[in-house]
């Protein structure tokens, strides 16, 4: 029988807060353990929490964006479980209502076409701590700043079909919330999240299989791998007879599995109640025309709008999923750069040291403008590529001036074709047996007389051109060759 995945996701995202959702500890990453917290985030008795505006507005934009309905007046409920990292004994989260529900993304499919991924609903919870497990001295420790930062989870209808639709979406989504300025979505600090939920079915039935739940996923390429694996573990289940569990699963990414954590838990489970210390979260129509008018444009008009400029389809996408890199595209086309000069220099150059270091890229010294004179100087011939290789780097970490250090480092590229050709015909002179070689028709040492101009000129030599001319002065016949004279061919006219 042939079987079919069906896959959901619950994501994570952290909203971009300097403050916890119910008390004003702040939501650093890296302090000190147990430094950012008090007596709220701590579950204290009679202690009493307060809603953070800015998460609630932050919530509903990120509804508006999606499509969802966003909730006039939305609920907390406790969800009650017990984990050494959650102080008060229960998560603040929320039921019925949540702050969202409905709304959607739209995808590539698997054969190509559109494909809408609903959402069942987006809301409001706050976060655990962290526990941390010293092997050595057989103790467990737990850092409770982590206790309270602000979440929302997105949870998706199980429309997606595979671990590429699975990862497509979650780039998308990423890179929508962290445009609109929702989450920072650093995957590294536990931003950005998920969650995922999959099983089986005969292929065509309407009733779902048994679902599994793999936990917290911090990397697009892991959860591909996770999906990947647990479609094959629960069709293995099913092709020897056995029964798929229902169970919350953790996948060990170094040996590439899934394996089983708890039974998985009902809502029921949670024993869920309304939160008594706090009142209904309000969003009124006025606010909710505010952050309409904050919204940015769709990724659809943004793909469509960077292809427009002249950006292969690959380029656009990354853009789009990088965190920050549309917003420094727009600054660099805007300061004067070329479209796909600047997308060159950004995917093979800028966003590497920006994802190396952890940085968004408006962050970094190296702004909008200086990535705009530096694309000037590599259009111009001024620079050749591993010049721009070299200035990147002291570029993004001082913010240095490229045309001032063009110059000071003495790095402008020579395209005068009369030098050139001065150093064409010294390189070929030099290496008469490589140049009969070549006359020969050994195409390929046409590279070893490239790189003799290349270390005449000091590197600086523009190499498409001296390429040309070194072809030119390799096709000339040699003193002493058929024909006599040195301009080749019918010898000197009377």
């Amino acid at each position: 029988m042939e079987m079919e995945p069906v896959i959901g996701l619950e994501i994570h995202a952290q909203l971009n807060t300097r403050t916890k959702l119910f008390c004003a500890c702040p939501t650093e990453f890296g302090a000190p353990p147990n430094t950012n917290i008090c007596e709220v985030c701590t579950g204290q008795p009679g202690a009493l929490p307060r809603m953070n505006g800015r998460a609630l507005e932050l919530a509903a934009k990120a509804g508006l964006a999606l499509g969802s309905r966003v909730n006039e007046r939305s609920l907390f409920s406790r969800k009650n479980y017990f984990y050494p990292d959650l102080p008060n004994g229960f998560q603040t989260s929320q039921l019925d209502p949540p702050i969202c529900e409905g709304g959607g993304l739209e995808i590539a499919a698997d054969d190509g076409s559109p494909k809408l991924v609903r959402l069942n609903r987006i809301h409001m919870e706050d976060d655990a701590g962290k526990c941390i497990h010293d092997e050595a001295r057989g103790i467990s420790l737990i850092d409770l700043n982590r206790a309270g930062t602000p979440l929302i989870e997105i949870v998706t209808e199980p429309d997606i079909s595979s671990a590429r639709e699975a990862v497509e979406f979650l780039k998308k989504l990423h890179g929508l919330l962290v445009r609109l300025g929702v989450t920072r979505g650093r995957l590294e600090e536990g931003e950005f999240r998920c969650d995922v939920n999959i099983s089986l079915k005969p292929r065509g039935a309407s009733e779902l299989g048994v679902r599994g739940e793999i936990k917290n996923l911090n990397s697009f390429r892991f959860v591909g791998q996770a999906i990947d694996y647990e479609i094959s573990r629960q069709g293995a289940v099913y092709s020897s007879g056995g029964k798929v569990l229902q169970e919350t699963l953790h996948f060990d990414s170094v040996r590439g599995e899934t394996r089983s954590l708890r039974s998985k838990e009902e809502a029921h489970d949670y024993r869920y109640f309304p939160q008594p210390d706090l009142p209904p979260a309000e969003v009124s129509p006025d606010l909710l025309a505010r952050l309409r008018q904050e919204l940015p444009e769709n990724p659809e008009d943004a793909l469509a709008r960077l292809l427009g400029s002249g950006l292969k389809e690959e380029q656009a996408r990354l853009i789009l999923e990088r965190r920050g890199a549309l917003d420094y595209f727009d600054a660099c086309v805007v300061a004067g750069a070329a479209a796909p000069r600047a997308a060159s220099l950004m995917l093979e150059l800028f966003l590497p040291f920006c994802q190396k270091e952890g940085v968004s890229p408006l962050e970094s010294a190296f702004g909008p403008d200086l990535m705009a004179r530096l694309a000037g100087l590599a259009d111009s011939g001024t620079l050749g590529r591993r010049k721009v290789q070299e200035l990147s780097e002291r570029m993004f970490r001082e913010g240095a001036d490229p045309e001032k250090l063009t110059r000071d480092l003495g790095l402008s590229q020579i395209s005068d074709e009369g030098e050139l050709m001065g150093m064409a015909r010294r390189a070929v002179a030099e290496s008469p047996a490589e140049a009969a070689k070549y006359r020969a028709g050994q195409d390929k040492i046409l590279s070893f007389f490239v790189g003799r101009l290349m270390k005449l000129s000091g590197g600086r030599a523009e190499p498409r051109k001296a390429g040309e001319l070194l072809r030119a002065v390799l096709a000339e016949i040699p003193d002493g060759g058929p024909g006599g004279g040195a301009d080749g061919g019918e010898g000197a006219r009377p």
